[in-house]
């Protein structure tokens, strides 16, 4: 049986990351994110002998009738297309448009499907959708429809049966990570996904999936569970040289919410590294709370070139409401060991999160002068349905739209009675102006890169950031 896995085009002008938790534009980091999910479920699918290809418009930069030629040519009996938020309307038009083209079985992943099952399916042509972690369920998916039999066994699944939305019960994550098969990426082309400024390939590497903590704006517990699961460091380790030796890739990025939760976890990764004397740039999330010098300094010594944290707030109090889990000092003491490792720093601020004022913004903004990151992104607060930001924005009327294709970390879409949401847009502006038009900035930033060769592609990335993302 053959089994078409896509990600949507863009019918506008806009690009977008579908990612898991990560739903953004591909202007807001200057580079198209290669996809693991898709290569992940048709791995799974490959191993039971499965015919699988993948269409990655983003990527691949395909349209509608590429997608025709696709289906019509392959003949796939199940479809599975991958949804976000943003671009649910988008997705939308791409799902009637295969409707009308197959009688096939369609499904979608994401997390907007998760969260909204039953609005999905009675507002789409779709067939069915996946309710979280896609891999088990989609494999039964098409073992049902490969042999023609009922879908109210398969855990995780929701699915229209004639006319009325059938929930079954939430499929358990899966435990042992260790048994999934390393993702497709023959099945992608990997040439084409780049980082920003340094434009070498890159491609992302799932060393651990579920998180414990509650943070009230963030949906990556609906996706991956609350519950921290950890492959084992030589399982990531052999991945980690297929992609180095067969693909000849060298940055990866280790793909999970906190990559280092578990101490003892990343300094065994460290060791595998330096045992089988393995030469790449690898870079990771963490929290602020995580880390410590000796695990920096292992990290920088086992090819650790940057760090992203989630700063969200200068304000205690505003941390404390979003649940967050950390103080002041401790982001502090990040910012710190970690350049003192010689690591590269990425921080991620949310304006807008309930208690924010001009005040706190105001403080926030001299925080982060002082932690001094390499690089930084300022979103506004976006209550994606399923937060628990999204039950709080409902009930206190601070949403000014339900309008999906708003739901995007550069659109103020809510309003306080400290801040409008006209306040939070020209507020995230100014944060950008005001960290990158330093003029300490420019001189330690900016201006190496006319020492690079790299000048030239590097502006024309700052202007698309500043166009697309900023204003």
């Amino acid at each position: 049986m053959n089994v078409l896995i896509i990600n949507p085009p863009a019918l506008g002008d806009i690009r977008y990351i579908r990612e898991g938790r990560c739903e953004q534009r591909l202007s807001s980091f200057q580079y198209t994110m290669p996809p693991i999910s898709l290569p992940s479920i048709a791995a799974i699918l490959g191993k039971e002998n499965f015919k699988v290809k993948i269409l990655e418009c983003i990527g691949d930069n395909l349209n509608l009738e590429d997608i025709e030629k696709e289906i019509k040519s392959f003949h796939p009996m199940l479809i599975i297309v991958n949804v976000s938020t943003a671009t649910y309307y988008n997705d939308k038009k791409v799902i009637a448009f295969i409707r009308n083209i197959t009688p096939s079985h369609l499904t979608a992943i994401g997390i907007h499907v998760t969260a909204l099952p039953e609005n999905v399916l009675l507002d789409t042509t779709l067939d069915s959708v996946v309710r979280g972690e896609p891999e088990a369920v989609c494999l039964n998916l098409a073992g049902s429809i490969a042999k023609g039999e009922s879908f109210e066994n398969i855990e995780g699944l929701s699915y229209n049966e004639k006319g009325k939305v059938i929930h079954n019960r939430r499929k358990n994550f899966i435990e042992d990570l260790d048994r999934l098969p390393f993702p497709a990426r023959n099945l992608l082309n990997n040439r084409r996904y780049t980082l920003p400024i340094i434009n070498r390939p890159y491609t992302l590497l799932i060393s651990s999936r579920g998180c414990p903590y509650e943070c009230i704006f963030c949906t990556a517990r609906q996706y991956y569970g609350n519950k921290l699961r950890l492959r084992s460091p030589r399982n990531i380790i052999d991945e980690i040289e297929e992609i180095i030796r067969k693909f000849q890739i060298t940055d990866i990025v280790m793909w999970s919410d906190t990559f280092n939760l578990v101490r003892d976890f990343v300094m065994d990764i460290c060791d595998e590294i330096k045992k089988r004397n393995l030469s790449f740039n690898w870079m990771c999330n963490s929290r602020v709370d995580r880390v410590d010098e000796e695990m920096l300094s292992k990290m920088k010594e086992a090819g650790c070139s940057g760090i992203s944290y989630g700063i969200e707030s200068g304000d205690q109090s505003i941390l404390d409401k979003a649940k967050k889990g950390v103080t002041l000092k401790q982001i502090e003491n990040a910012f710190k060991w970690t350049h003192q490792a010689g690591i590269r720093t990425l921080g991620h601020v949310i304006l807008g999160l309930p208690g924010e004022t001009k005040e706190t913004i105001k403080s926030t903004l001299q925080f982060v002068k002082r932690l001094n990151p390499d690089y930084m992104q300022f979103y506004c607060a976006v209550p994606f349905p399923g937060t628990e930001l999204y039950s709080l924005a409902k009930k206190n009327g601070w949403l000014i739209t339900e309008d999906w294709s708003r739901f995007e970390l550069n659109q103020a879409i809510i309003q306080t009675p400290q801040l409008s949401s006209d306040d939070l847009k020209k507020a995230r502006f100014k944060a950008f102006l005001s960290f990158y038009a330093r003029p300490s900035y420019i001189s330690n930033k900016v201006l190496p890169l006319l020492r690079t060769g790299r000048f030239g592609i590097t502006c024309r990335q700052m202007a698309s950031f500043l166009k697309e993302w900023i204003i």
